[in-house]
């Protein structure tokens, strides 16, 4: 805010000490007393006013604030709001809500497709967090039936496994080892399907709140307004904002 009052106060300044220039006003308030000598559709083409003879600059219009001509009139740039580019470079789904679980999205989305970006949750926190607890992955992602489905499957696994290599140890020899051998191998099965769907629902969930900040959000912004209007015989400068709003 205070750098575009300071715009502001430098461009009411300029327009009563430009008399025989130009002045051109950037849009971080730096002046620059020149002699335009032409305005295309991307640049402003002028000499500096100290050197008539001198080199030919350009500049781009969108850098520019205002002109201030010599012959008293001024001319605002108001730049276009140009759409946000989109975070990944990926099209954004539409036809999403708030509050989509991934049995939803698993059928909207594949998971090879995804891109990081800023504000993302790392998807390889997911699969660390389910290698050390089974299922605790998919809780962090929200999917709490999922995660703890598989924690206490594999803990079910597990128990079962112990109980069958005790009975093997002090009792029956062959059949409960290779049914404790096949709960160990279950549990095993699970805990690397856990790592590996962790993954996936973390990078679905990315993609997913990629596009709900895509389709839901707006921009803002504040851009200071000048204005010249013609009071008898002399030019008064009215300022102003003016507010952008692009959803």
């Amino acid at each position: 805010m205070k750098k575009i009052i300071y715009s502001l106060i430098a461009i009411i300044a300029s327009m009563g000490l430009a008399n025989a220039q130009d002045v051109v006003i950037m849009n971080n308030g730096d002046e620059i007393r020149a002699k335009v000598l032409e305005i295309t559709s991307d640049e402003v083409k002028y000499r500096l006013y100290e050197e008539p003879d001198g080199v030919i600059y350009s500049v781009w219009k969108s850098d520019i604030l205002m002109i201030h001509y010599e012959s008293g009139r001024s001319e605002v740039f108001t730049h276009k709001v140009m759409p946000r580019p989109y975070y990944s470079g990926r099209e954004p789904l539409y036809d999403i809500r708030p509050g989509m679980k991934y049995r939803e999205l698993k059928h909207l989305y594949n998971h090879k497709d995804y891109i990081s970006v800023s504000g993302d949750l790392d998807p390889a926190w997911s699969g660390v967090a389910s290698f050390f607890i089974p299922g605790l992955g998919e809780c962090i992602n929200e999917e709490w039936g999922r995660g703890l489905g598989k924690f206490f499957g594999s803990a079910a696994l597990v128990s079962a496994a112990a109980v069958f290599t005790q009975v093997g140890f002090y009792g029956e020899e062959g059949g409960p080892l290779i049914i404790a051998a096949a709960c160990y191998a279950g549990a095993l099965g699970l805990n690397i399907w856990s790592i590996v769907d962790a993954i996936r629902i973390a990078k679905v969930k990315n993609m997913y709140e990629q596009d709900l900040r895509q389709v839901y959000s707006f921009n803002l912004d504040l851009y200071p307004s000048v204005n010249c209007i013609q009071m008898g015989n002399t030019m008064q400068p009215t300022v102003g904002f003016t507010l952008a709003l692009q959803f």
